[in-house]
């Protein structure tokens, strides 16, 4: 990141709030909701550093199904005893040349995104393994957390380039006087600022991933190398 760690939210309303209005203490709360906009986007749009995590899953799992806790949104890439398995669609057992239906634990060493259900009025995912893992020594993880709003003056802000979000605060702006046009046009400022701090931060570094999770024939989040 540009900074030489992340940002809090006040740190960011000292350094930004004249981008949305005029109070530095944002008593209406107006800075921090454009800036909770900003964060959702941003989340939505890439893979940005804060919001991956590695990790041993193994309690998650029950009879060969992966269950995530409500603070990670989906799993990107997995090892089991060391060996990284395919993750599929839920559309995979339908495809003319895919495995066809099988339970949890019955083969193969992939594992299918269930997807999200409701669990207790909140939104789970669920991933299914093939093959029975109840035996295996090690399951890790490359987790994406689930995006929360900030709050707290001390909650951490990913990604915390300060020109991407100026520009983005100021595209936010824009499209709440239905200036679109103006606001495309900061908003593209803003993630190429973010790309561009990640490819000259990452140069020399290869980063290939174990499979596609953005889909086959769709063009990689921004962020993602």
């Amino acid at each position: 990141m540009a900074n030489e760690r992340p940002l809090t939210l006040s740190e960011a309303r000292a350094l930004l709030y004249k981008h949305v209005h005029d109070d530095p203490s944002d008593a209406c709360g107006s800075f921090a909701a454009a800036l909770n906009e900003v964060l959702e986007r941003f989340y939505s749009k890439g893979l940005w550093d804060g919001y991956l995590e590695r990790l041993d899953v193994s309690s998650w799992i029950t009879d060969n199904v992966m269950t995530l806790p409500y603070a990670y949104e989906g799993i990107l890439a997995i090892l089991v005893d060391d060996c990284p398995w395919d993750i599929f669609d839920k559309t995979h057992e339908f495809h003319p040349n895919g495995p066809g239906a099988h339970d949890a634990g019955e083969g193969g060493t992939y594992i299918v995104d269930l997807g999200f259900s409701t669990v207790t009025d909140q939104l789970i995912r669920k991933y299914k393994f093939l093959c029975d893992v109840s035996n295996a020594d090690t399951i890790e993880a490359l987790a994406k957390q689930r995006f929360v709003c900030l709050e707290n003056d001390t909650d951490l802000i990913y990604p915390s380039h300060v020109g991407a979000l100026k520009h983005a605060l100021i595209a936010v702006c824009l499209e709440n006087e239905t200036d679109y046009v103006r606001s495309q046009e900061y908003w593209k400022l803003a993630y190429d600022l973010l790309d561009d701090e990640k490819e000259t931060r990452d140069i020399g570094v290869q980063k290939p991933l174990p499979q596609n999770p953005w889909g086959i024939s769709q063009d990689k989040p921004y962020g993602m190398y």
